[in-house]
């Protein structure tokens, strides 16, 4: 078990760009849409259709720049995670090897009226709909809790009792042949197995359509590169990792103690190198 939790949490690091991102050009191109109209609301939309991988920078303050994997060809949401400020969204697509160009670039001076609302919504890497299978799951599973504390236990269960790890999977992406991967929420619901970037993406979107705060964070697990969460209850945020508690078989739960990963966590957004070139 030791062995598949170390390669769970090793895994994760294959699908983030070690390399440095070579960028050209701000300005807008036709066919893509940065949307800050609900920026009020802890997030962005961005939406360009491409073959290519694609990443969406999000820089606050003028800090440094987090990158995030962007699907092609719908809308997808980005969270506004450093509260009130200025945030600088930039569109990125991959040209060829480490080079990506700038396709588009806007700032937002944004003013989030509830401090919980970025870890609330659906975004590029957590989905859901009010009514979907993933929010219609969460409400069978909570509909005999009472707080939040239970509504966190009955999710933490479920996805620590119905999944495993997905070694296949994990294999096809340590090996390369999967280059671009962002989790599906729908279909990790309709499936019994799941990597680390899978099990949190889900658990983050049952208890988000419940209305509880929760981060799907990256980061180390000790030396290896990890997906997890963080929930908030009472004002306080407790770090729940599900590939640990697949992985390790760590089950019913009967309390938020008993969710609560014993593990060290290092966060560290996936963030790459700039360097501007023409």
């Amino acid at each position: 078990m030791k062995r598949l939790f170390s390669h769970a949490c090793a895994l994760l690091a294959a699908l983030v760009l070690f390399s440095c991102c070579a960028l050209s050009g701000a300005n807008a191109a036709g066919g893509v849409t940065i949307d800050t109209s609900s920026a009020k609301n802890g997030f962005v939309t961005v939406n360009y259709t491409s073959r290519a991988k694609l990443k969406v920078g999000v820089q606050f303050a003028g800090g440094k720049i987090v990158y995030k994997d962007c699907p092609s060809g719908r809308d997808a949401a980005f969270p506004l995670e450093r509260g009130d400020g200025s945030y600088t969204i930039t569109l990125c697509e991959n040209l060829s090897g480490k080079t990506y160009r700038v396709v588009c670039s806007k700032t937002v001076n944004a003013t989030i009226e509830n401090q919980f609302a970025p870890y609330l919504v659906a975004t590029s890497d957590v989905q859901f709909t009010s009514g979907d299978a993933v929010s219609k799951k969460a409400a069978e599973l909570c509909k005999d809790c009472k707080s939040d504390e239970q509504r966190v236990v009955a999710l933490y269960n479920y996805v620590a009792g119905h999944y495993s790890f997905d070694a296949k999977l994990a294999d096809s992406i340590s090996e390369g042949k999967v280059t671009k991967y962002i989790p599906d929420t729908a279909a990790t619901l309709e499936s019994d197995t799941g990597i680390c970037y899978d099990l949190a993406s889900l658990f983050a979107a049952l208890c988000r359509s419940q209305g509880i705060p929760c981060s799907l964070t990256k980061g180390y697990a000790g030396q290896s590169y990890h997906a997890w969460n963080k929930v908030n209850l009472g004002g306080s945020w407790y770090p729940i990792d599900l590939t640990h508690a697949v992985t390790r078989r760590v089950l019913d739960a009967e309390d938020l103690a008993g969710c609560v990963s014993p593990l060290s966590y290092r966060q560290e957004s996936d963030t790459l190198a700039v360097s501007a070139v023409k």
